[in-house]
């Protein structure tokens, strides 16, 4: 996801998706000119903005919060967590690898809808005590709104399709029970997809209802679970797939390089519009020096494309581009997602041995599925 870095809590990077500007100020928006105006009438207009920024910032805390647990229970499990998105459709903790043991997945899928059901709790208690103590009105409607929230967070979370929360402690149990963990994924995914299906359904009966703008939310989030159902199964079996694989097996040999000091011009015409590829390593003295894409090169004004050299933007070999011929595959697909261009370049001793781009790992994972798989790990089969 694209977005921008908000901060750091518990060692754990926060990063705001571009999207989670939309439902911030779509959620800022219903609850200062709708939800509190009609709950707690009789307040100024200021005051119910004010409300609706504090909940507004403290669903999205709650949110945090939630996705917190699971990041701190995967991190004491050996699961490296890269960080926290928030975007549109909520929060996602980015993983680099799943749990070893279907234990350990219940335990990381189950502390987030605890966390949030400790939340409502707090925030109930809080409701009370301003009820009690005279502390007003807006700090009630606040704590009662926050409260009714994270118990809604929590009872979503637990549905039972993946990837929510639900699905993952389905998985974890089906895992168990089978002992077969691609097939424990196929059936939670399978779950998440017919919940999407019945979300949309529901959404399009709230629409046809009158509820417009809560039924098309249904049909949008129906949507997005159902395409992050069968993304997430893709992943699964991408890596079950790739596990004891390296570079050195998955790369295209001895690509064709450029020089870095041609210009941008002589790149189209001597190589881009000669060949196929949308991107070429860039070499000086016969060392690797970088990556230069058909992306960089739309980004760089056409009028300067004839000054232009092609080190000036290429990304360079520090760019997390490079991996050694016997660097584990999954190491290399996440470097392949976090270098930019999607495409990472294998060196040995800065000689160029070969690229990896998206293509190859997916013609890869082809030939493998069609020459009948390979044992995977735990006797799992990688087909």
């Amino acid at each position: 996801m694209n977005g921008f870095r908000l901060g750091s809590v518990l060692g754990f990077e926060i990063r705001l998706d571009y999207s989670w500007f939309v439902i911030f100020f779509l959620i800022l928006w219903t609850l200062s000119a709708g939800f509190f105006p009609s709950s707690v009438p009789g307040l100024s207009p200021a005051t119910y903005l004010v409300m609706g920024t504090v909940g507004t910032l403290l669903f999205f805390a709650s949110l945090v919060a939630h996705e917190l647990s699971h990041s701190v229970v995967a991190r004491r499990k050996g699961i490296p967590v890269e960080g926290i998105t928030l975007f549109i459709f909520g929060g996602m903790a980015r993983t680099r690898m799943e749990a070893e043991n279907p234990e350990d997945e219940l335990l990381i899928a189950g502390v987030g809808p605890l966390m949030s059901l400790a939340l409502a709790a707090l925030f109930f208690v809080i409701a009370w005590l301003a009820a009690r103590m005279g502390w007003g009105t807006p700090t009630r409607a606040l704590a009662g709104y926050l409260s009714f929230i994270n118990l809604l967070l929590a009872a979503f979370n637990l549905l039972p399709g993946f990837p929510l929360d639900g699905g993952r402690l389905f998985r974890a149990l089906a895992w168990k029970y089978t002992g077969d963990l691609t097939k424990a994924t196929r059936w939670a995914s399978t779950g998440g997809r017919w919940l999407g299906y019945a979300l949309i359904g529901l959404g399009f009966v709230e629409a046809f209802s009158g509820r417009v703008l809560g039924g098309l939310w249904l049909v949008f989030i129906g949507w997005f679970l159902r395409g992050a159902a069968e993304m997430t199964f893709r992943q699964h079996l991408l890596t079950r797939v790739l596990e004891g694989v390296t570079a050195r097996e998955v790369m295209t040999r001895d690509p064709e390089t450029v020089p870095r000091d041609i210009t941008v011009q002589q790149l189209v015409d001597e190589h881009f519009l000669q060949r196929r590829y949308q991107a070429f390593p860039v070499t000086e003295d016969g060392r690797v020096s970088g990556l230069v894409t058909l992306d960089q090169v739309k980004r760089a004004p056409r009028d300067r494309w004839s000054g232009l050299r092609v080190w000036e933007i290429m990304a360079p070999e520090e760019a997390r581009i490079v991996v050694g011929p016997d660097e584990p595959m999954t190491a290399v697909v996440e470097k392949m997602r976090d270098s930019g261009t999607g495409r990472v370049l294998v060196v040995r001793a800065g000689r160029l041995l070969g690229i990896i781009s998206g293509s190859d790992v997916t013609e890869w994972a082809r030939r493998t599925q069609e020459l009948g798989g390979l044992a995977g790990p735990r006797g799992v089969s990688r087909a």
